[in-house]
């Protein structure tokens, strides 16, 4: 009987100490982040079949409300991808915007993410069809964010080439998804 109480004990002990003691496993976290830029396929009649470039403004990686929400920081993410991005022309933005806007007067497009100190790496492409085109899904390549994203900036670079003039700037929102892996705080 004493050796079945001492058992018990021993047993009830070294349960409570290796749940206590055990790590979380990490977290899986999915965002969606639509983003606004006006205005960044420009007019210009010179550059066709050539690649214009255009660097963005910084945009900053407000990810510590989201990344709260599941227990974890910026410090915290272990690996962070693109699954999805898709680029839409916002229609309201002219008049004219039902007959001009859209992405059939781009050949090609390709979006590099951006930061000094950790350089540029290409993270979308596609090759867009001679047709009227509002939304576009992008084919993603398989670039590890992490360090981008645990910065407080990053730029994006747009390098498009176009089969013909376009007739007006064309401003369009991204909507980007983000797979983040991210240790428990």
């Amino acid at each position: 009987m004493k050796f079945n109480r001492l058992f018990l004990f021993v047993f009830c002990a070294f349960s409570l100490m290796s749940t206590s003691c055990k790590k979380e496993s990490p977290t899986e976290i999915e965002l969606e982040y639509p983003i606004i830029f006006p205005d960044l396929m420009e007019i210009d009649v010179k550059s066709v079949d050539s690649f214009v470039i255009r660097e963005s403004n910084d945009f900053p990686t407000a990810l510590d409300g989201e990344l709260a929400k599941h227990n974890t920081n910026k410090s915290k993410i272990k690996s962070a991808k693109l699954t999805f991005m898709r680029l839409q022309v916002m229609d309201y933005a002219f008049a004219d915007s039902t007959k001009y806007s859209d992405f059939g007067y781009i050949s090609e497009l390709m979006m590099d993410i951006k930061k000094d100190g950790l350089g540029q790496a290409l993270i979308a492409k596609k090759s867009i069809p001679n047709m009227r085109t509002k939304a576009v899904n992008l084919d993603l390549e398989n670039v590890e964010l992490k360090d981008y994203l645990q910065q407080e900036t990053f730029k994006m670079v747009f390098k498009y080439k176009k089969r013909k003039a376009m007739p007006n700037d064309m401003p369009y929102v991204i909507t980007l998804k983000f797979k983040i892996i991210a240790d428990p705080i």
